[in-house]
């Protein structure tokens, strides 16, 4: 017994050392949901409720050391500088061309298909340092890709809107990609 005790733990000890998560560059983590922006609205409706994508954007610029308006880049910040440069739809959504309008960012649009990027894509992007935004939920919610382990088929996030802190390779529908450099 005590020896197929042993080999299940060296098994388990083999898959653990074999699948390491790699988190190339630290952001930090908004939630669009936070009360100091949370409330603000972006045309008819608030940050809270559908301002995924655009904090994921603003956590990929205060990572990056990206200013907005001279300002430290949050979702507050973001907003007001979207909303008085036309970066939003009148149905809500953001306009991520104009993004590239800030220093140093440059939008790899449009948005890409689910099935266009590989792990290997995405684990080569996340180490060049670009940004990696998920679409995730069968397209109803975005997060921004902080790292991967591609033995695992595992995406790791920070998400804006709920706990969770990684995705399956198979979850994603979409991307948006950004390169963003000081």
């Amino acid at each position: 017994m005590s020896l197929i005790r042993a080999l299940i733990f060296v098994c388990v000890a083999v898959n653990l050392v074999h699948s390491i998560p790699v988190i190339p560059y630290s952001y930090p983590l908004y939630k669009q949901c936070d009360p100091a922006w949370g409330n603000n609205t972006i045309i008819t409706t608030t940050v809270c409720e559908v301002g995924c994508l655009m904090s994921s954007v603003s956590m990929s610029l205060a990572g990056k050391g990206i200013q907005v308006d001279g300002q430290l880049a949050t979702p507050g910040t973001l907003n007001a500088w979207l909303k008085t440069n036309q970066g939003y739809t009148s149905n809500d959504e953001l306009e991520e061309g104009v993004v590239a309008e800030l220093p140093a960012v440059q939008w790899v649009g449009p948005s890409i298909p689910g099935t266009s990027l590989s792990m290997e894509d995405i684990a080569e992007l996340l180490n060049q340092r670009v940004t990696v935004i998920l679409n995730v939920l069968n397209g109803g919610h975005f997060v921004l890709c902080v790292g991967y382990d591609s033995d695992a088929q595992t995406l790791y996030v920070n998400d804006p809107g709920f706990q969770t802190i990684y995705y399956n390779y198979s979850d994603v529908v979409g991307y948006r990609i950004f390169k963003m450099n000081l």
